[in-house]
């Protein structure tokens, strides 16, 4: 019964080593593969950045406009 188990074991093993050989040679264009899709998604992430950007500066000068609106009814109902 060990040999049995045993037997499998080692053939199984030297069935996945023979498979990890076999795949070595076709993983050159799965890699590259996934070089292209992470270099597409850096290149998402620049475009849109600059998005991101837009809104914080366009947020900052609703924020500034509103300081100045409030500032300027503060001085005038002081009058």
């Amino acid at each position: 019964m060990l040999a049995v188990v045993l037997g499998v074991m080692t053939a199984g093993l030297g069935m996945m080593f023979l498979g990890m050989a076999g795949m070595a040679m076709g993983a050159v264009g799965v890699v590259r593969g996934l070089l292209v899709i992470a270099g597409l998604m850096v290149l998402g992430g620049f475009a849109v950045m600059p998005g991101g950007v837009f809104v914080v500066l366009g947020s900052l000068v609703m924020v500034l406009d509103a300081c100045v609106v409030a500032h300027v009814r503060l001085s005038r109902s002081g009058d």
